[in-house]
């Protein structure tokens, strides 16, 4: 029987196409896996064909209908077959005069070149002046040879003046070779970026002619699967977006496959760079490896309800059933829960939101404190409960990052005196903060010889706590594989700045960030970073990420996001149907569409206008939505799901950012700069779940975030 490799590109290409037209090509890709490829070239229907003037003579076609044909390549080792596109008639014509599939031997990787298109570039690219700097002035020419980039390009590279210049050529490279220029902006070794792109190859393994071998290679497998069986096949093609399952960076597949880790692994990147994907896949690994699978050995955990279900029913896509027979997933507030509850019997009721407010309130009023509730709540939870504080001494001694008002002895003895008073309180009422219930069950897993886990898996991460952070350190033994952690201090929407080595979780030489987006298009990402603007963010153990060109790059292209004001909501939310409606009849499904806000008072207004376009709409609640329809949540349900396409709505200036949430410069300037960067960090990070197209939309004055922005859509 024959092999068949699917591209990534077939099937992003083949989740557009008519449901007429995809069952036929599942039809003629199950006939690859049940024929010889003797059979398949003398089928009739197939039609495997050469085309007259075509580039490559390794190159075919195949007939899909009489409108589409498929472009395949015939390997020359009379068994394996590459499905790489789907074309209309006349365009698989014109690929077949342009393209070509080659070997980079310093690599191994299998490429397609538009050999037309990469001429049109180089022509385009001008003269650099006399008195710029050039981008890869500190790159010397080996450097490029080495990480595959063809002699003949490197003249070619070295005009470049900046990373815009640059966009184009990468446009029209192979994957590998982009990703090497990307990477060789900045100042990474030649032989860590190679390990990045083809993992452990040796250079000039592959054979020049040798296409076979070099589509089973490390730096092929992010964009080249060679499919197993027909069932394998069937699932592949019943579910073509979801390609994390199947195609995997060879950065990504490092992480999440290596046998083994000496403890404790950090892995960061920006929005749709893979980090939960790598989580998963994590998972997957070490539930293979269990020798012993009864119960739950592993715990995949995260900071919201709905992204854990959203991960459990990923998981099982991934692995089905088994996978979660093995792995437990559970957001950080109903672990803690469940362990207080396992230890004492019992658990007591949970304050929270506006009543938790209120309780500070009371207690500032009755202890007679200068300090208002917020303040105080505020001391609390980032300074006493964050750093374990069991004694008035301990938080006297205690220092106090990220808070910018100074307290002398006095001041936080009158604030330990409120925080008894309030701790006094919820004893009264039965109730605990969810924090508090991380903290104690930080405290009852301590004095457990045996912890619940052999491996925890941690999503979000820079959005826990630290009394969270004591809780998952204490749920697994340290050792081998134990903790792996993966978050983006950039997607921040929460209080917290935690240091993972001082709640004991010591990550060093075991940290990796991952690079490149693989899921929204470079134009809306270069929008969001400039929504973000300048400025470092911490790594989540006490040191620095910045943003750079290499680390926030995406191949994927398609249009600015819309940014539009209106006079009236009324105004808006009718805009907003309408470019709805231009996704759907574009072929985007409801379910594929997200409108969200920073809060939800307009929902069920913005749901009847869209009832009354003829779309149905799906307000998210606290649980995933099983019913149809465009998604209308706040940018917080938002977090960790992606869309095709986003639409924020009332991006005006009284609710972005939200008054409400953010603290007063009078009671503590450093927190209030602090308040409005997490703002800015949701916006981001709603803007960021989309792929293909993002809209913005107020009435009013703008958002001061979007005001520097409006002219560069």
């Amino acid at each position: 029987m024959a092999k068949l490799a699917l591209s990534r590109d077939l099937l992003s290409e083949f989740a557009r196409l008519e449901k007429q037209l995809r069952a036929k090509v599942t039809d003629i890709a199950g006939m690859f896996q049940r024929m010889s490829a003797q059979e398949l070239r003398g089928n009739k229907g197939i039609h495997l064909e050469t085309y007259r003037g075509q580039r490559d003579p390794r190159a075919r076609t195949i007939r899909i209908t009489d409108n589409f044909r498929g472009i395949v390549c015939d390997v020359g080792d009379d068994e394996t077959f590459v499905l790489h596109k789907i074309l209309p008639h006349q365009e698989a014509d014109r690929w077949m005069t342009r393209n070509e599939f080659r070997v980079n031997v310093a690599t191994g990787a299998f490429e397609v070149l538009d050999v037309d298109a990469i001429e049109r570039e180089i022509d385009a690219i001008p003269a650099p002046t006399s008195d710029v700097t050039l981008l890869y002035a500190h790159r010397r020419d080996k450097d490029f040879t080495q990480l595959g980039i063809g002699e003949e390009l490197i003249p070619v590279v070295r005009l470049f003046t900046s990373e815009d210049e640059l966009q184009g050529l990468l446009s029209v490279l192979p994957q590998t070779q982009a990703e090497a220029l990307i990477l060789l902006t900045g100042g990474e070794p030649v032989e860590t970026i190679f390990a990045e792109i083809a993992g452990d190859m040796v250079p000039g393994t592959v054979a020049a002619d040798d296409l076979a071998m070099a589509i089973t290679t490390p730096a092929s497998q992010s964009t080249f699967h060679i499919v197993s069986d027909e069932d394998e096949l069937q699932e592949m093609l019943a579910r073509p977006l979801a390609q994390w399952r199947t195609f995997l960076h060879q950065s990504q597949r490092d992480l999440a496959y290596r046998p083994v880790f000496n403890g404790p692994v950090r892995v960061t990147g920006g929005p749709g760079t893979g980090k939960t994907v790598v989580a998963m896949h994590r998972a997957k690994h070490l539930a293979d490896a269990l020798a012993d699978r009864t119960g739950k050995p592993i715990l995949f955990t995260t900071f919201t309800r709905n992204l854990a279900e959203a991960i459990e029913r990923d998981l099982r896509e991934l692995g089905g059933g088994d996978l979660l027979d093995v792995v437990e997933v559970l957001n950080v507030d109903a672990l803690a829960h469940r362990l207080v509850k396992e230890a004492e019997g019992g658990a007591p009721a949970v304050i929270t939101g506006a009543e938790l407010e209120s309780l500070w309130d009371e207690v500032a009023d009755e202890v007679g404190a200068k300090f208002r509730g917020e303040f105080l709540a505020n001391e609390w939870e980032q300074v006493i409960l964050a750093q374990a504080c069991r004694s008035r001494d301990d938080y006297l001694r205690a220092s106090r990052p990220g808070r910018g008002v100074r307290l002398d002895r006095r001041a936080r003895a009158e604030v330990w005196r409120a925080v008894e008073t309030f701790l006094q309180r919820l004893v009264e009422r039965n109730q605990r903060t969810f924090l508090q219930m991380a903290d104690a069950a930080a405290g009852h897993l301590e004095r457990r010889a045996v912890r619940p886990y052999q491996h925890v898996i941690v999503d979000e991460a820079q959005d826990l706590h630290e009394a969270q952070w004591r809780m998952l350190r204490a749920v697994v033994a340290e050792g081998a594989n134990d903790m792996f952690v993966v978050g983006d201090s950039h997607q921040r929407i929460y209080d917290r700045r935690t240091s993972l080595s001082k709640v004991g979780i010591n990550i060093r030489g075991r940290s990796k960030r991952l690079r490149i987006n693989y899921r929204t298009t470079y134009e809306i990402l270069r929008w969001a970073l400039a929504l973000l603007g300048e400025g470092s963010y911490d790594d989540l153990d006490e040191g620095t990420e910045e943003q750079d060109f290499a680390g926030y790059h995406s191949f994927l292209h398609g249009p600015l996001p819309t940014m539009q004001g209106f006079k009236s909501k009324r105004a808006e939310y009718e805009a907003l149907a309408s470019r709805i409606t231009q996704w759907i009849d574009s072929g985007v499904h409801e379910e594929e569409i997200a409108v969200c806000a920073r809060a939800g008072g307009g929902f069920e207004a913005i749901a009847e206008v869209l009832k009354s376009a003829g779309i149905l709409p799906c307000i998210l609640g606290r649980e995933l939505p099983k019913d149809d329809g465009v998604r209308i949540g706040t940018m917080h349900r938002l977090k960790g799901i992606e869309f095709r396409c986003v639409a924020v709505v009332d991006a005006a200036d009284d609710s972005v950012p939200a008054p409400w949430d953010v603290t007063s410069e009078s009671i503590d300037p450093v927190r209030h700069a602090e308040d409005l960067r997490r703002e800015r960090c949701l916006l981001y990070v709603a803007c960021t779940r989309a792929r293909d197209d993002l809209w913005l939309g107020w009435s009013g004055r703008t958002s001061s975030f979007l005001e520097p922005l409006l002219g560069d859509v």
